[in-house]
Parts: structure tokens; sequence; C-alpha cells
């Protein structure tokens, strides 16, 4: 080092110059390392904040969906999405015998005229409640209509499917709506079966009205 005149001259072993370097070195390894663990926490970060948005996010569009598939009501499905449900599962599964029900309350107006629009909502929650625990969640069931309901039952075989369509018929002899006067409403129903009677969603729904339309005819319940 030369200052001046001067000259500075300093000697030192190897074993310490080595020392030195290897302490550098080291040092720098351990900065650089921090720095990788940083770099990577940062990323980590905001991949999960990424994907917890991507989440939220469906979830929020599939509480959506629902919200719109839902009748408000009776919390069953409503007209378009139980249409669409059930076409979309015979879509994709032809070869499965199903049985599909049209069914609405008897005299329902007379219900609403005698003891009250109020109550005939009442009689139309509780029976998309007790419908939504009797049958399989797999099962569809929907409001078509101011008291127009559908229940389809999938993968149904021979040996049950009358035993089912009179399960169904026994649903409504034991039915009562009303949470202080208990009001026991009929039900006039019309049944067909997937793909004897009918090869798609519409056909089920005519020879289903025609089967409702004889039920009534025959005098009801």
């Amino acid at each position: 080092l030369g200052i001046g005149r001067w000259q500075y001259v300093t000697i030192l072993n190897q074993q310490y110059v080595d020392r030195m370097i290897a302490t550098g070195w080291a040092e720098a390894k351990a900065m650089t390392i921090e720095l990788a663990i940083a770099v990577v926490l940062f990323i980590s970060m905001i991949v999960v904040i990424v994907v917890l948005n991507r989440i939220q996010n469906n979830q929020r569009n599939q509480e959506l969906a629902d919200k719109a598939d839902t009748d408000l009501l009776t919390g069953l499905n409503n007209k378009i999405a139980t249409e669409r449900k059930i076409q979309e599962y015979l879509d994709r599964n032809p070869d499965k015998q199903c049985l599909f029900f049209l069914f609405d309350i008897d005299n329902f107006k007379k219900i609403n005229d005698t003891l009250g629009h109020a109550f005939g909502d009442e009689v139309l929650r509780s029976l998309g409640k007790q419908l939504s625990n009797e049958f399989r969640v797999t099962d569809i069931i929907g409001r078509t209509g101011g008291d127009e309901f559908i229940l389809f039952l999938k993968d149904v075989n021979d040996e049950i499917i009358e035993k089912e369509a009179a399960r169904f018929a026994n649903f409504f002899r034991s039915f009562k709506a009303g949470e202080y006067v208990k009001y026991s409403a009929t039900s006039s129903i019309g049944a067909t079966v997937y793909p004897r009677d009918a090869k798609d969603y519409h056909g089920l729904y005519t020879t289903a009205d025609s089967a409702l339309y004889e039920a009534k005819r025959q005098g009801k319940n």
C-alpha cells in the first residue's frame, strides 16, 4: 500500500488468508440462501393468495348458481333447474331406468281462499322440506309451477319400481302442513317410466301430465 514515499507491508499467514476467504464465501452463501428462502416464501405467499382467491371465487360462483337454481319458497329446484338436471342425467345415462312423477296439491286454490295465501305458502314450504327428507339427495325434486312439483327417481329397477310408486303415494297419506293448525293436504300424481314411456324430459312430462289428468278425473287423492 503506497502512501507517498511510505510503504505499508503486511505479511499474512496463508491459513489466515484461507480462513478469511472461507468466511467471506460462507457469509455470501448464507446471504444467498436467506435471499432464496425469502424469494420462495414470497412466491409461495402469492401462490397461496391466488389459490385462495380462486377457491373463494369458485365458491361464490357456485353459491350464485345454486341460488339461481333454487325455488325460494320451498328450497327445491326451480322449473328451469329441474328440467336441465333431469335432461342432463338422461343424456349421461341413457340405459338407466328412472321413475318420473308429476304431481300437484288437490284443491290448492281452495286452501288459499279459505285459509289464506300465507298458509298456502306454508303448505308448499312444508311439502318441499318433507320431500327433501324423504328421498335420496341424488334424486331430483323440483317445483315447476304454483303447486306443481316433479319428483325424479334415478336408477330404479323393475323389482322396486312399483314399491317406490306406492311409497310416494303413501307419503301424502301422512303429510301434514302448518305449525299450529295441522292440515292434511292430498295430491294427484301422474307417473311415467324412462325409457319405456318416453325418451327425454318433455316426453316424460307429457305422459306424466296425461296420467295426472286421469288421476284428477277419477276423483283426485
